[in-house]
């Protein structure tokens, strides 16, 4: 894999040309519908963190010993509501017509 992606990246070398790999190209349609599942994934992805970032605060603030405090809340809580709401608008924009 390394010598594939180093053959790609130095096309001039002659030795290395023997891992490239030379994938089938994809149409039109293929490749919108790997770029509308590629966004579906973002939104996932983007939810999950807005789950998982309260949890780290908490996580964090035990862990050092620290004190839950309003600010570090109330910046939490609208990071984790902002990448809820950009996770659902991702998945909501590239749905299925």
């Amino acid at each position: 894999m390394g010598a594939s992606a180093l053959s790609r990246r130095f096309p001039h070398i002659a030795w290395l040309q023997v891992f490239r790999y030379h994938r089938p190209p994809l149409s039109e349609a293929q490749r919108a519908r790997w770029r509308q599942r590629a966004n579906v994934y973002v939104g996932l992805e983007l939810i999950l963190m807005g789950v998982v970032l309260p949890m780290g605060y908490a996580a964090l603030t035990v862990m050092f010993f620290n004190e839950f405090t309003t600010a570090g809340m109330v910046l939490v809580g609208g990071g984790s509501l902002l990448c809820v709401g950009l996770g659902v608008t991702a998945i909501w924009r590239n749905r299925r017509p």
